[in-house]
Formats: structure tokens, sequence, C-alpha cells
């Protein structure tokens, strides 16, 4: 997790703070927004590869929803065939 603790340093991805992105479930259309949301991210490897790493089994993590893909194979988005889970992603806090 080093890397991506490392980028979320100088890097507030666009997933932070989205409920959506933590939820227990989400609807076809909210994974779709996700997948969007993720498909910008330029972090979106670092998030992949810690979640693959981690075997985390909850959330929506680099285009992969880890909440709704039981014990198959992880549901993939059109956009990634990555498998992903929720990260503990926030926000660095802006200093005056």
């Amino acid at each position: 997790m080093g890397r991506l603790n490392a980028a979320l340093e100088d890097y507030a991805p666009p997933c932070s703070g989205l409920h959506l992105f933590v939820a227990d479930s989400r609807t076809d259309d909210q994974r779709d927004e996700c997948s969007v949301i993720c498909g910008r991210c330029p972090i979106r490897d670092l998030c992949h590869h810690y979640a693959v790493a981690s075997r985390v089994d909850a959330g929506y993590w680099a285009g992969i929803d880890r909440a709704s893909r039981g014990r198959g194979r992880p549901r993939t988005s059109t956009t990634d065939a990555g498998a992903v889970s929720t990260a503990p992603i926030t926000q660095k806090e802006e200093t005056p």
C-alpha cells in the first residue's frame, strides 16, 4: 500500500469522499458511474494493485465492483478487466 499512500499524499482521487464507492451495493447505473470515474483516474493502477494484494472484498476499486462479485469471478466494468475493491481513500487537507 506504500505506493498508493504516497500517491494519495499529493493527489485526491475523483472517488474520494463518494459514498457510491463504499456502499454495500450498487445499481447498474451506479456501477457505470463508478466505472467512468475510475476510467479517468491517474492512480487507478495503484488502486488496482492495492486491491488485489490486499484481497479486498467490498466496495468499488479501479473499475471492479467487489461488493457484487460473490464467490465467482469478479464483476468487471466495460473499461477495466482488473480486480478491485474499496480502498481507504481520504483527501489530504489543505493547509492555509
